[in-house]
């Protein structure tokens, strides 16, 4: 299991190692489960330390072929793609212009660190993303190494 998940009324966080395919179920399952016991659409925070691998064909793969469902229960997903310079603004670059195309205007971010996540959210959601961001530092998924 290369991925931590945790969830709060209206937001779910992940905590990426090195992506498998069935994390990717494990992940769209749980953003399934948040939207139901809310009733709404929730936000995804994602964080990707420096140090964790990225995905290979089969998890990119399934990653594809969720993203429709996906799609249908967050309100905004952000990725924290972590890391300084130039090559980590480069891939921060690449993976907005990528996932730009498959989502609705404002609902795709990509951010260098957690703090920017929370001024790229509506009014409505800030508190979700308050408590899920509390609880994640709480657990220590906000600083340190990826999951194996």
């Amino acid at each position: 299991m290369a991925c931590e998940i945790i969830s709060t009324h209206g937001a779910l966080f992940a905590l990426w190692g090195k992506p498998t395919p069935e994390d990717m179920d494990r992940v769209k399952a749980a953003l399934q489960v948040a939207a139901d016991e809310c009733g709404h659409p929730v936000v995804y925070i994602t964080r990707v330390p420096v140090k964790a691998p990225p995905p290979d064909a089969a998890a990119r793969a399934r990653l594809d072929a969720l993203m429709p469902g996906i799609v249908t229960v967050c309100s905004s997903y952000h990725v924290v793609l972590e890391g300084d310079g130039f090559g980590a603004a480069v891939k921060r670059g690449i993976l907005t212009g990528m996932f730009q195309l498959s989502w609705r205007r404002k609902t795709f971010f990509v951010h260098a660190t957690v703090n920017e996540v929370a001024r790229n959210v509506g009014s409505e959601q800030q508190r979700a993303v308050a408590a899920m961001l509390e609880l994640a530092a709480k657990r220590g998924l906000l600083s340190g190494e990826a999951p194996l």
